[in-house]
């Protein structure tokens, strides 16, 4: 069984966030750092590092948001709040905290994997820290960061049925990352990987990490 704890994490500017660890019972394969929705550390995050524990990783969730409020655990409708924390974010601060993650992870094969919000912020991480891999599922914002490429392989998954990513912009995804794996699941919706929400999609989201895992067993040094 896979052993869980919340702890602290502490930035190189002094900022101190907290954040959810789940380790293998096994030596560690490599290390995920798992970037949360708008909706911060939820229990479903929290599952999701556990069973990437219980396939062999060493997986932290750091929360993202404490610099702008501690705790933070929203329910699925309160997207009006969790995108203005995200819009409350500043872009050095989560390169701080995520580097403080990667610290904290100690090994040499790092991976960042987000979701939604977080999807994008692994992908704008991945272009200034050194990380392994980087993975997106479903990233909303991702169109900021694009003017940027990543120092390290990334891979992307879209559901085609989402509301809140069009084809353009996965076009200019593709565009940009000419050399990644961009994958799209068309009987999928936003959020498909999330089995809390009602838009989860269980053929796609095993699919999805099937590829996923697949992936960073390719990208280890």
């Amino acid at each position: 069984m896979p052993y869980c704890t919340e702890f602290r994490l502490d930035s190189h500017d002094g900022h101190t966030l907290s954040a959810y660890q789940a380790c293998p019972d096994t030596p560690a394969i490599g290390g995920i750092i798992l970037l949360h929705e708008i909706f911060g550390v939820t229990a479903q995050m929290r599952e999701l590092a556990e069973h990437f524990a219980a396939i062999g990783y060493k997986a932290i969730i750091p929360a993202l948001f404490d610099r702008i409020e501690r705790g933070i655990c929203l329910d699925y409708g309160e997207t009006d709040r969790g995108r203005a924390l995200a819009d409350a974010c500043d872009q050095q601060h989560l390169l701080l905290d995520l580097q403080a993650s990667i610290d904290a992870l100690a090994t040499d094969n790092t991976a960042l994997v987000g979701y939604c919000w977080g999807g994008g912020i692994a992908y704008f991480a991945a272009c200034h820290l050194a990380v392994n891999a980087g993975v997106a599922f479903y990233g909303t914002r991702l169109p900021r960061y694009l003017h940027q490429r990543p120092n390290c392989p990334f891979q992307f998954h879209f559901g085609e049925q989402d509301n809140a990513i069009s084809a353009e912009v996965i076009a200019q995804v593709r565009a940009v990352n000419a050399d990644s794996d961009i994958y799209i699941y068309q009987q999928a919706g936003h959020a498909f990987a999330n089995h809390a929400r009602p838009s989860f999609h269980a053929a796609s989201a095993a699919l999805a990490e099937q590829r996923l895992v697949n992936f960073l067993g390719l990208t280890k040094n």
